[in-house]
């Protein structure tokens, strides 16, 4: 469990009395100015959240990194479905910047939010400015795409698993060319993807081909790019896994208009799950992630949090998805 750091362990530390700390903290006019900036320094850097919460921090923040993401839309319909009416919850969005995401967090007040939940950016380099805002005493649970090393409570998909059903899947069903389309190169999300993809190629014994393997933001124009790479070398993919429902949609089109059918040449899945992968033609493989479950959880977690009550900072919860195949790859043997 983590421990609490009380006004006891900051007295200890400064080898002052806990009435002078607790004076300190509470900015009394019986405590000189320099023992206040020493006490509430100390306070800061051992983590002490003072529990007296004002009767107006009722507001649950939410960062996420994108808004139009089934994926995101889902979770946070859950997590305020969990919470009900209790607190009321404040959705922003970093458009997978990281500069933005640090903007939004340092505007954060303790005296108006109670806890943060948040989904890095793609591009995030550190989670030091999320650890500011903890100092400052709002608690932090993290979801998706996440710093391990940070110590707080992480929900986590298995990405590895994902990728590994979709390749091994379609080495299953006769493709051996097998390409794929990531993101971010840093994003932690995106190499274990890759990692799982490169060793169900060993495995069966498929060399790793690096002109299979490319990385983009996959906006509609990169997708495109990205599609047309593929289909333009000379040993051309005859399956491709794609980030997102969107760009799986796009390369069919494409597909399409270069006379290549899927799937009898070239299968297209995707690692999302959307509804409307069942309604194209031909519907596409994805994976079915638990986002109801998953928003569920962290919505329990938050009204603990919320409510006062010790829990495990280094509580780690990793869920499965469901491998759907759909007509995009189909078996050819």
């Amino acid at each position: 469990m983590a421990k609490k750091v009380s006004i006891y362990d900051i007295a200890d530390r400064l080898k002052i009395s806990p009435s002078t700390v607790s004076r300190a903290l509470s900015r009394s006019s019986l405590v000189n100015v320099q023992t206040k900036m020493l006490v509430s320094k100390t306070a800061e850097e051992m983590g002490y959240i003072d529990h007296k919460t004002p009767s107006n921090a009722n507001t649950i923040a939410i960062i996420v990194p994108e808004f139009n993401n089934y994926f995101y839309s889902e979770v946070i319909s859950s997590i305020q479905n969990s919470i009900k009416n209790k607190y009321l919850l404040s959705i922003y969005c970093s458009f997978n910047s990281f500069k933005i995401e640090k903007e939004i967090v340092s505007k954060m007040n303790p005296d108006h939010i109670r806890c943060l939940i948040i989904s890095q950016s793609m591009d995030s380099e550190d989670s030091s400015h999320i650890k500011d805002i903890e100092k400052k005493g709002i608690p932090i649970i993290l979801f998706n795409r996440v710093n391990y090393n940070f110590n707080s409570p992480k929900f986590l998909i298995d990405n590895y698993r994902d990728s590994y059903l979709l390749t091994e899947h379609l080495l299953s069903s006769g493709y051996n060319k097998i390409a794929f389309a990531a993101k971010h190169f840093n994003c932690q999300i995106y190499k274990e993807r890759v990692q799982a993809y490169k060793d169900v190629l060993i495995e069966n014994n498929i060399g790793f081909n690096p002109d299979y393997l490319l990385y983009s933001e996959l906006t509609l124009d990169d997708t495109h790019d990205v599609i047309s790479r593929f289909i333009n070398l000379k040993s051309r993919p005859d399956a491709l896994i794609l980030p997102t429902f969107i760009s799986a949609l796009q390369a069919i089109s494409i597909a399409k208009i270069n006379n290549i059918s899927t799937p009898e040449e070239m299968a297209i899945v995707s690692f999302d799950g959307d509804p409307e992968c069942r309604y194209s033609s031909p519907s596409i493989t994805g994976i079915e992630r638990p986002c109801t479950e998953i928003g569920s959880k962290i919505g329990q977690l938050s009204l603990e949090i919320c409510d006062n009550k010790i829990y495990d900072k280094n509580t780690t919860k990793i869920f499965h998805s469901n491998l759907i195949i759909r007509g995009s790859s189909l078996s050819i043997f």
